[in-house]
């Protein structure tokens, strides 16, 4: 797996650049942050770290921030820009499905676009509450599979056999929330508009993602969830 990752380190930000994905990235942070109680000083864990998109965004805000990764090349990239931002993060290699670090260690345990690839999700998840102090927080969040997007990803996974998509296993709303281990579960879809949208188009897609949540529906291309450990 992290092979496959490593070959798309060098471009993986290019993603964020295009309309799509800029107009995705902060839509799904807006449901992201909206479940994070930020302190500074406080302790994070962001598993699948990647380039480092959500572990900069917290380390920004004050926290003690570490990046876990299973790709050298993802965590390579993610260093460059922690150095470039003059930000202290510590990143490691590692598997989210065997954490390398003792019971009880962060605050708030994070891990977004990345869960869809480990091989057990139940286990992922046990880690990284494992790892949780008492009273902190964990939040992931995943491609949803029920959805335009995840239809989008399941034809791209069966045209091209050495997509990473054939790695992944997607989740609806209510998998992810029944499986988050904890107290206090909540959970919400965004990114209600599909791979094919004119995004460009900033008021019309805004107006397609606030009509869809006022709606409840739960059909998003990115679904989040929340718990506290007790």
């Amino acid at each position: 797996m992290g092979q496959l990752f490593d070959a798309m380190a060098n471009d993986y930000d290019d993603w964020y650049l295009a309309p799509a994905g800029c107009f995705a990235d902060r839509v799904e942070k807006d449901a992201i942050l909206s479940y994070l109680k930020v302190e500074p000083q406080l302790s994070a864990l962001d598993i699948g770290c990647g380039t480092g998109n959500y572990t900069l965004l917290l380390a920004r805000s004050g926290l003690r921030v570490t990046g876990l990764d299973i790709s050298p090349g993802m965590l390579v990239r993610a260093r460059a820009k922690a150095e470039e931002a003059h930000l202290d993060i510590k990143f490691l290699q590692g598997d989210a499905v065997a954490l390398p670090f003792n019971d009880n260690t962060f605050d708030i345990v994070l891990s977004v676009s990345a869960l869809e690839f480990a091989p057990h999700l139940e286990t992922a998840l046990q880690e990284a509450y494992r790892v949780l102090k008492s009273g902190g927080q964990l939040v992931v969040g995943v491609l949803g599979r029920d959805s335009t997007w995840g239809r989008y990803y399941a034809d791209k996974a069966r045209r091209k056999p050495d997509s990473v998509f054939n790695k992944a296993k997607l989740y609806n709303l209510e998998e992810l929330r029944s499986a988050m281990p904890g107290v206090g579960v909540q959970a919400q879809a965004v990114l209600f508009t599909p791979p094919d949208f004119d995004y460009t188009n900033i008021k019309a897609a805004e107006e397609i993602e606030n009509n869809a949540r006022k709606a409840g529906r739960s059909d998003g291309g990115f679904i989040c969830s929340m718990s506290i450990k007790e």
